[in-house]
């Protein structure tokens, strides 16, 4: 199989497919989520509607207690008024306060009635009335009440704003005996009310259905709800709420009012924006894909051709054949990163060996093992040693500044010589420099002055040890020692997407302008580091420079910047990905 062809079927099975199917299973999981969660939070208002209605018929009850507690009623219901005068001033006085009190509390009610079970209660206006008068479907719950249990009604479920009813029996004194029936008819206002709070305004729809059993599908049709949808409502199935493709439906039972409360509405008018978006949707993706195959499969075919004609000339290549090989179909001055592998392979075989030799790298090993026989030359503790005993001493003399400045040389000498490691992090490295400044502060007072500001986290960026020391200290040679006026230096650290500069700048004399250009094309084109005479106190510029490329890879390097008389700027410019980066 061709490289064009295995780009394809990798393209087409690692990202065509995968996209498409993602895309997909995407979309329907956020659609599904989506939904749940919308039909769980129109449960939780219908809840609390249910709470609030729950909170409204007790007010609404509560009336019972009233009366049932009042002994002027209970003497009024039981008869023991001997006189009519007697019942008409007890209940102007007594009974028709508490009454009015009622009604006024709760405006609901459209109708309250007392059926009275004893013959010399006497029936005043239409709110006492024998119980004869009763309703046959008011007798037929009176008779199923239990002590000290009401019951609500729903007389018409059906209705657009049903009304309600309430009937409990009220007793004597001594609840041995019924002596009436309180009667409260609720207007619709209150369902209406209920109905607002479930949801059930606009395109969303609020009624109330028995608990369970059949429904006439023609109550459904004057509802607007499909067949399959009142189907489901009819049956025994309760459950709190359920999507039936077109209708999304929440139920809620209430046991007061022994049915239960039903909001429905369209699944089109809640998610249309989804919906619509859908076809879409996937129709971009599949054009899209579709166009980035084409274009993949121009653009690799024309690209792998190239590549191919390159790979059999280095098949040709032996170790008795170094020959250049530059493919006729390919123009010699072709500007691309294939033409310039076809014109340069050859040079880099070429120098192959010299790249794999151990010239390099045995000269390497020389410096190090010459910096470490320099390093071991000095008896680590008893410097220390030494240091730590005269700076103990300056402090018991109050002579700050010696204690100062011995601490801090210890510091240096420590991370000098005690770690084995050749490299370390960014951190340290700006503590040590810091240690370094302050001594040659002490040295020079006012004509030196520092600042420190690191905009990196420089805990998490590994560099070589001593990679700012010679900096610094070239600043401090020949920017504020080499004049008497005050020198600022500063060490700034800064990240942007692609790379990290760490800037070491001064406000000396600058370097000469003949002197620059030389520094610049060392630093540029490499050299022989001891060509260039080293600076005092550092390994060099182009030491620097060349730990840093070695060290980081990539485009890292080290960027000079001078204007004499105005300063020095010595920039480390350190390429995002390289190896140093953890």
């Amino acid at each position: 199989m061709s490289i064009v062809r295995k780009i394809i079927l990798g393209y087409v099975i690692l990202i065509f497919i995968p996209v498409v199917t993602f895309g997909y299973y995407y979309y329907v999981q956020i659609y599904g989520n989506l939904t749940q969660q919308f039909v769980e939070s129109r449960q939780k208002i219908l809840e609390q509607a249910k709470a609030n209605m729950k909170a409204d018929l007790t007010r609404v009850d509560s009336i019972h207690r009233l009366l049932q507690y009042n002994p002027y009623v209970t003497d009024y219901l039981g008869g023991i008024y001997e006189s009519e005068s007697d019942s008409i001033y007890a209940y102007n006085r007594y009974i028709s306060p508490i009454i009015t009190q009622s009604l006024y509390a709760n405006p609901e009610i459209e109708r309250f009635r007392i059926y009275t079970t004893k013959e010399r209660a006497l029936q005043i206006t239409d709110r006492f009335l024998d119980i004869s008068s009763l309703d046959p479907q008011g007798k037929e719950i009176a008779s199923s009440l239990k002590p000290g249990q009401g019951v609500w009604g729903v007389p018409d479920p059906g209705a657009r704003e049903p009304r309600l009813v309430f009937y409990q029996n009220i007793y004597n004194p001594d609840f041995t005996e019924v002596i009436g029936l309180l009667e409260l008819r609720i207007s619709g206002g209150l369902i209406r009310k209920f109905y607002n709070a479930t949801g059930g305004e606009g395109n969303w729809k609020a009624f109330l259905l028995p608990k369970q059993g059949g429904l006439p599908a023609a109550e459904g049709a004057a509802a607007g709800i499909d067949d399959e949808t009142w189907k489901l409502l009819g049956t025994n199935d309760t459950k709190a709420y359920f999507i039936n493709r077109k209708t999304i439906v929440n139920q809620l039972y209430i046991e007061e009012l022994g049915v239960r409360v039903v909001v429905t509405g369209k699944v089109d008018e809640v998610f249309h924006a989804v919906k619509r978006k859908e076809i879409i949707l996937i129709s971009t993706i599949v054009l899209l894909l579709a166009a980035l195959s084409l274009a993949y499969y121009a653009l690799a075919s024309t690209i792998t051709k190239r590549i191919l004609r390159l790979a059999r000339h280095m098949r040709n290549l032996s170790d008795d054949n170094m020959k250049q090989y530059i493919s006729k179909h390919d123009k010699p001055n072709r500007q691309d990163e294939i033409g310039f592998l076809t014109m340069t392979y050859n040079s880099m075989i070429q120098r192959m060996d010299e790249l794999i030799n151990n010239v390099h790298r045995a000269e390497l090993r020389n410096k190090e093992a010459a910096y470490k026989v320099l390093q071991a030359q000095i008896k680590p503790h008893f410097l220390y040693n030494t240091l730590e005993t005269i700076r103990m001493l300056a402090e018991s003399n109050n002579d700050k500044e010696v204690a100062d400045i011995s601490y801090w040389f210890g510091k240096l000498m420590r991370y000098s010589l005690s770690s084995k490691e050749d490299q370390t992090v960014l951190a340290r490295e700006i503590e040590t420099v810091v240690f370094y400044l302050n001594i040659h502060k002490m040295r020079l007072q006012n004509r030196l002055s520092y600042e420190i500001d690191i905009a990196v986290d420089a805990e998490q960026i590994a560099c070589p040890r001593f990679m700012l020391q010679p900096l610094i200290e070239n600043c401090i040679i020949h920017g504020a020692s080499a004049t008497l006026r005050p020198v600022h230096i500063k060490l700034q650290a800064s990240e942007t997407a692609g790379e990290i500069r760490i800037c070491v700048s001064d406000s000396g004399i600058g370097i000469p302008e003949d002197k620059l250009p030389r520094l610049r094309s060392r630093l540029t084109g490499g050299g022989d580091v001891h060509s260039v005479q080293e600076m005092e106190g550092g390994v060099g510029l182009i030491n620097v420079n060349e730990r840093v490329k070695s060290f980081f890879g990539g485009a890292s390097h080290l960027a000079l910047d001078s204007e004499q008389g105005r300063g020095t700027c010595l920039t480390i410019i350190i390429s995002k990905g390289a190896a140093g980066q953890r």
